[in-house]
């Protein structure tokens, strides 16, 4: 990999434009007049563009603090499923990576779904391998923001299947130390330690987390840690510097490979796959400077870059996928098509891959008035930048690595990604009704080289240059004090994977990238105090649609284009805080997230010699998803929450076959019910609590996916712990 190469690009980039515009921006400020907002004041609102309070257009939903607390999820799963439209499909223990659904689309390593940490990406490369192999840990984030609405065209390059931002916790006030230690069943460990301090100046926090379990399959072994550090500086009352950075180690005894349906039915967890291994190392580093330079104009610039290393040591791809034949163990090799039983005695198939990205982003948040009309507007540019090395390895034992003798090199692709983003929304306001209007431009240029293809020395490239326009409409009528109507409707779009849609070996026969109109209407309700109430009916039709090959049969890493599509269904989310409502000192409350996704299905016949799926339903797209919860916060300081998590039958590939294959991979995925417990005590007064949290009490069997064979959901897990802060 090619390292941090910022310096070098700003030879041939418009890097130093916005190195000059902080600069520029860190000049001093005229005072504020009375009444205006302090940076601080300012910073959640402007990490995405606003917060999302749900005043905005479109369906938004926020996973808060003190939820998190109540919740005691295991992981950010358990979270993300609190919110209506979101199916997470279970792979690993932790959430490290995460199969992230919105509105039925494709949950594949969340593809479809742009992921935001503090408002930078954290996907290993956002526009040519969109593959999520990260998320922050759980310990760290203060609220998890969910936008599904127009809105979301101030974000990208993903703009189908909405935008999730994980914020993190904030500088403190003061000198303050927080720890949490848990410990579990399936040999579970976790420890938490932060630190920081601050002041009028700014401040700092470190935060430290190592994790431990024995994972959901045999043999499944999962282990990280992770070290961040976010210090602010604050130049004065109007303007702040902040610095984040953080640092993942992920060394994990985990396979890519299911089950067979025999093996499966022997036992959900087996893992004859004993040598396969998964690696991660990432570092990140991010620079935001922001400033009030009047009462009305507000900027924000930052600065970011990323590398990750991930390395996949794995025996299968698909039951059908060949090996290099090994005389010396007794590995058949490409006559072999049983990998479970031929797991001790033949290879593996190596996946080391280095990311690097880096970009630059400059926002402007501007509010007025003009002809009787208020107006809230943000426009801004991004520039951004990727280096991705991709090579996979056929190795002869189940152990073998990159050096070990005997090990070829099967195929090297090296890819480049340009990218320029320019955004403008804007929100006018006149009484109850506000209208907002967006344009976001993307400008994507991707060069793919073939080095080595099929252990044949190759050297060609291809190049592919797109620029999309993307815009968006949204309307809020407040009916009202207490209700509020929205509809919305914006383009979505997702840019082609270089590494297989732009193919130097079939460059005649790129696949092209998705795009789709996407609509919503909804009312967001708060009839009374600790009620509140919102429902979404949506649409998302595709003009072209892209799947994977193996959702219809077809190879392991390929994608086809697959014509038009419909998602269309409904969202409700309602809460009610009985003890709000009836003015108690205990607080029981129950709150529902239910989605029905009544569309789902293919609108069209799939080209490349594919066809017969025309209205079938989409691989991976359940009807129904519920999260029921119910709870109480004692006056004594204890709490209690119960939870129901329920995701409807779906199919495993695009003939909607319902018959299991032997393989495991295709056939129904049947409905599965989990309940969930959380137990919480901070005694009045103290500054420490108990917790103790369950998940799959039912201990439940389940399906969670059929990606390369069968996969058995998490069974039953408990953990509790210790928070303390001083």
């Amino acid at each position: 990999m090619t390292g941090l190469h910022i310096a070098d690009w700003a030879n041939r980039s418009p890097l130093p434009v916005l190195v000059v515009t902080l600069v520029v921006a860190c000049l001093p400020a005229t005072a504020l007049a009375k009444g205006q907002r302090s940076v601080e004041d300012t910073e959640a609102v402007i990490v995405t563009g606003r917060i999302l309070r749900g005043s905005g257009p479109g369906s938004s939903f926020v996973v808060d603090g003190l939820e998190l607390e109540s919740l005691r999820p295991l992981s950010l799963k358990e979270a993300l499923r609190l919110s209506p439209g979101v199916q997470v499909i279970d792979e690993d223990i932790f959430g490290l990576k995460l199969n992230i659904s919105v509105r039925g689309l494709t949950p594949r390593r969340s593809g479809r779904t742009l992921l935001l940490e503090d408002g930078m990406p954290i996907q290993p490369a956002p526009y040519s391998e969109p593959s999520a192999h990260y998320s922050p840990a759980l310990e760290r984030i203060e609220r998890i923001e969910i936008l599904k609405g127009s809105g979301e065209i101030l974000e990208g390059p993903q703009s189908l299947g909405g935008m999730i931002n994980f914020v993190t916790r904030p500088i403190p006030r003061s000198q303050v130390v927080n720890s949490t230690l848990a410990i579990g069943t399936r040999d579970f460990a976790s420890a938490y330690v932060s630190a920081g301090a601050g002041g009028d100046r700014g401040g700092f926090v470190v935060d430290a987390v190592a994790k431990h379990s024995a994972g959901i399959r045999d043999g499944h072994e999962t282990a990280f840690a992770e070290f961040a550090f976010k210090g602010r500086l604050d130049l004065s009352t109007l303007q702040s510097l902040t610095l984040r950075m953080t640092r993942q180690v992920e060394q994990s005894s985990l396979t890519e490979a299911g089950l067979d349906a025999g093996r499966y039915g022997a036992n959900p967890y087996a893992n004859p796959f004993k040598s396969d291994r998964f690696e991660l190392q990432r570092t990140a580093i991010q620079l935001v400077h922001e400033q009030q330079w009047s009462q009305s104009l507000r900027t924000r610039g930052q600065v970011y870059a990323a590398s990750t290393f991930r390395a996949s040591y794995r025996q299968t791809d698909t039951s059908t996928d060949a090996m290099i034949a090994n005389p010396a163990t007794g590995c058949i090799g490409s006559a072999r098509f049983e990998y479970e039983s031929w797991a001790p005695q033949c290879g593996n198939k190596m996946r080391p891959r280095d990311f690097y990205f880096q970009g630059l982003e400059a926002r402007a948040l501007l509010d007025g008035a003009l002809w009787g009309t208020d107006h809230a507007a943000v426009m801004g540019l991004r520039l951004h930048h990727e280096e991705v090395d991709r090579r996979r390895y056929n190795g002869l034992f189940p152990d073998a690595r990159e050096s070990t003798a005997g090990t070829v090199l099967r195929d090297h692709n090296e890819i480049t990604t340009d990218a320029l983003s320019l955004f403008a929304l804007d929100t006018a306001t006149r009484g109850a009704v506000s209208l907002s209007a967006g344009l976001r431009v993307e400008q994507i240029s991707a060069r793919n080289t073939s080095v080595v293809a099929n252990f044949a020395a190759r050297g060609q490239s291809v190049s592919k240059r797109e620029t999309v326009v993307l815009p968006g409409v949204g309307l809020t009528w407040q009916v009202g004090a207490d209700s509020t109507l929205f509809a919305g409707v914006h383009r979505g779009f997702a840019p082609p994977r270089p590494d297989r849609d732009v193919d130097p070996l079939a460059p005649t026969n790129q696949v092209r990238s998705e795009k789709s109109v996407n609509t919503e209407l909804g009312v967001r309700s708060s009839p009374r105090r600790g009620v509140t109430v919102e429902g979404t009916v949506f649409a998302v039709n595709f003009s072209e649609l892209v799947v994977a090959g193996p959702l219809l049969g077809l190879p392991s890493g390929t994608l086809f284009n697959a014509g038009k599509a419909l998602h269309a269904g409904a969202e409700v989310y309602t809460r009610v805080d009985l003890g709000e409502v009836m003015g108690w000192s205990d607080r029981p409350w129950v709150s529902l997230s239910l989605t029905h996704l009544a569309t789902a299905e293919f609108r069209s016949d799939i080209g490349e010699g594919v066809a017969g799926v025309k209205g079938k339903r989409i691989p991976y797209a359940p009807r129904l998803m519920a999260e029921v919860g119910v709870g109480v916060e004692t006056e004594s300081g204890l709490g209690v929450r119960l939870g129901l998590t329920h995701v409807g039958e779906q199919f495993a590939d695009a003939a909607n076959t319902v018959a299991p294959s032997a393989d495991g991979t295709i056939g129904l995925i049947p409905s599965h019910t989990t309940s969930s417990l959380a137990l919480n005590w901070q005694p009045k007064g103290r500054d420490w609590s108990l917790f103790l949290s369950g998940q799959n009490l039912g201990d439940s069997k389940y399906v969670s996916t059929r990606t390369d064979g069968l996969f058995a959901g998490p069974r039953r897990q408990f953990h509790a712990g210790f928070k303390s802060s001083w």
